[in-house]
């Protein structure tokens, strides 16, 4: 009998103690991660930063791959499709058909994006289909990237804390901020004018709630406009003529300075719709988002989101869990590196002298 019941105490204890309720065991995870691809909308600040993924796979060791990627692609879709056709690895694999873009798609077919049976993980750019995927997907996890306040937006709690397990976010905690102080510091705007589709997204990612906290502590006044964005390729014109429209205005209103916020102006035509009310009232134009609206037409942009250093730090991320960290553990907040880049073109445009020692200090400088 006392045999018997140390066969018995010995079996007991070699149930693995995540049986049940307990939780006391590793996290289940697969030995090659599946990884998928969702953005709410063609942006180029998400396709610099699934490139710099993929660059931080390489440079991580993930993949074997002697591919460079093309910075200067634009179309997610493209890098998608190239860099899954080159690269070999035993530990990821980038599932070729797990690519959307909800833009693009039918409201009645985003449940095809989530609780997929091909993929483990998903790489999610932006805040729409951030929230998206956190009130559906229940079965896959997935990374929030690009995603200007995921904290405001709702899609995690805190920096450390998710609403659910499978759930991450990139959080930069004062990257909105430091961007409004530094261009108050350097412009000393009284009256600084913005527009932006009067959602609760866009709220969110165009950092107007940060605009409004700063104004009454700097002392300036914030002027908005609201427009909708464009809703598909033959939208575009309807949106750049309310988009002058709605620049005219705050012109008109006397505005010094305008905050270029997240929106879908393609940044080819950037210039063409600030020419005739925003240049020629000598107004300083600020990119809230990426350097490319400052190659292409802002004045200035301060603390600008680097895809290459986001993209390497969610990779570095994904190889942490790979390596054993709980996909709840995982660190969330990485703060962009601080920048200045600089339209000297525009500059002259608005009859702006900059003094050769701020010059200096300029990370880049576009001429043309």
């Amino acid at each position: 009998m006392k045999k018997f019941f140390c066969l018995i105490l010995i079996v007991a204890l070699a149930i693995p103690l995540c049986a049940g309720n307990f939780t006391t065991c590793s996290e289940s995870r697969p030995t090659k991660l599946r990884i998928g691809y969702v953005e709410s909308e063609p942006f180029d600040n998400f396709s610099r930063q699934l490139s710099g993924i993929f660059a931080g796979f390489q440079k991580l060791g993930l993949v074997e791959s002697s591919y460079k990627v093309d910075l200067k692609e634009a179309d997610t879709s493209k890098i998608w499709r190239d860099i899954c056709s080159n690269y070999r690895s035993d530990k990821i694999e980038l599932v070729r058909d797990m690519y959307f873009n909800m833009k693009n798609m039918p409201e009645g077919e985003y449940a095809a994006m989530v609780n997929r049976d091909d993929v483990d993980l998903v790489i999610v750019m932006g805040t729409v289909a951030g929230k998206y995927f956190l009130e559906h997907e229940k079965k896959n996890k997935f990374m929030v990237l690009a995603c200007a306040d995921p904290i405001s937006a709702g899609i995690v709690k805190s920096e450390t804390e998710r609403y659910s397990d499978n759930s991450f976010a990139h959080v930069d905690r004062t990257r909105y901020e430091r961007q409004i102080i530094a261009s108050h510091q350097i412009f000393n705007f009284k009256k600084i004018g913005v527009v932006y589709q009067d959602t609760p997204e866009a709220f969110s990612y165009s950092a107007i709630d940060k605009l409004r906290k700063l104004s009454s502590s700097l002392g300036f006044e914030v002027v908005e406009k609201h427009v909708i964005e464009a809703q598909n390729d033959a939208d575009y014109e309807r949106y750049y003529k309310n988009l002058k429209q709605a620049y005219r205005e705050l012109s008109n209103e006397g505005i010094d300075s305008l905050y270029i916020t997240t929106a879908t102006i393609e940044n080819e035509r950037l210039k063409e719709l600030l020419k005739s009310d925003i240049y020629a009232h000598n107004i300083f134009t600020i990119a809230q988002t990426s350097e490319q609206q400052v190659e292409y037409g802002a004045l200035i942009g301060f603390v600008i989101n680097d895809g290459m250093e986001q993209g390497y730090f969610a990779a570095s991320q994904i190889k942490s869990y790979l390596e054993g960290t709980p996909f709840d553990q995982l660190e969330q907040v990485n703060d962009d590196t601080p920048k200045i880049a600089l339209n000297y073109e525009v500059a002259k445009l608005i009859n702006l002298k900059i003094p050769l020692s701020t010059l200096l200090i300029i990370d880049s400088i576009y001429v043309s």
